[in-house]
């Protein structure tokens, strides 16, 4: 083989190497150029997800406030729910004690009054007996019988009285009093 051939043959060689290492640079710019971009692109849909995780982490922060704002509040209420609860039983206790004072001041005065033969009842159904020995029920409130006698009907307490004469609630003594025809004392 002569020089000049081998000449040509390494010339055609390395021409081809620079041509095979021109298009691999020129390759490996275009896959780097492409990741660049892909970075690019991944980066900012990193971005618009960042805001959207920051929203949501925002809104999850707000509404644990809310919910740490609605236990305290029915906290609130349930410790106003409490002190109402306990005031109300120590009204009641205070009540239940006027009342019973109430009774007994009743209870004294008809047995102090010599016209009172027997106090009403101020609750559940009374009986009063009449000068005949009939027994007669009547729901609370007050009554009034015209037979032999008048009767007089006092009422004691806060109770409203209807224009007949009769109680919506409250206490009622019944008093004994002479008919002039009768001759006698009336019951009711």
């Amino acid at each position: 083989m002569n020089t000049s051939n081998m000449v040509w043959i390494v010339v055609v060689a390395v021409a081809v190497i620079a041509l095979i290492a021109v298009l691999a640079m020129m390759a490996n710019k275009k896959k780097k150029e492409r990741n660049r971009d892909q970075a690019a692109e991944l980066r900012e849909k990193a971005a618009e997800k960042a805001t959207d995780v920051q929203r949501r982490e925002a809104e999850a922060k707000e509404t644990e406030a809310k919910a740490a704002a609605a236990r305290a509040e029915a906290d609130r209420k349930a410790a106003e729910a409490q002190r109402l609860e306990a005031e109300a039983q120590q009204r009641a206790g205070v009540a239940a004690e006027h009342r019973a004072e109430h009774q007994e001041h009743l209870h004294k005065a008809d047995k102090l009054d010599p016209d009172v033969k027997a106090a009403a009842p101020t609750t559940g159904a009374a009986t009063h007996e009449h000068t005949t020995g009939h027994d007669t029920r009547h729901d609370a409130g007050t009554s009034s019988h015209e037979t032999h006698g008048t009767t007089e009907t006092q009422h004691t307490g806060s109770g409203p009285v209807t224009p007949e004469g009769e109680s919506l609630g409250g206490d009622t003594r019944q008093v004994e009093t002479e008919h002039p025809d009768s001759g006698g004392a009336h019951r009711a």
